[in-house]
């Protein structure tokens, strides 16, 4: 699988590294929304954490252009930010989930269940 971590700070993509450092998953990590749209087209990532405050592009503009980029990828918001409209925009711009930078144990589940499931995911996707 491969994971595209996308924020502006160096120490979070670390961290986010760190935390999802499970077998099977191969990282390529961005510190711009720009720099996340051009990689992605070469990179083709399965899945895409995106931050959502990073200069130019917003995490949920960015998030948004990724999809349009590529339908198949999973793009989830991370964030240290609990605002209440979050869940809102988020769904609104096709990203699978929302997770706080203070929970990344959901991101880390998510994760696991897609490498133990990858053929179920991909055909529910389909339909």
């Amino acid at each position: 699988m491969k994971l595209m971590i996308v924020d502006d700070h160096a120490s979070t993509r670390e961290m986010i590294r760190k935390f999802l450092c499970l077998p099977g998953i191969d990282f390529y990590e961005c510190s711009s929304g720009n720099e996340a749209l051009r990689c992605a087209r070469s990179y083709q990532p399965d899945w895409i954490t995106v931050d959502v405050n990073m200069p130019g592009l917003n995490g949920f503009q960015l998030a948004e252009a990724l999809r349009e980029q590529n339908p198949r990828a999973h793009v989830v918001i991370v964030t240290g930010y609990n605002e209440p409209h979050f869940p809102k925009l988020s769904n609104a711009v096709g990203a699978v989930g929302l997770v706080c930078k203070e929970n990344l144990m959901t991101l880390h589940m998510m994760l696991i269940e897609e490498l133990a499931h990858p053929a179920s995911k991909m055909a529910a996707n389909d339909i």
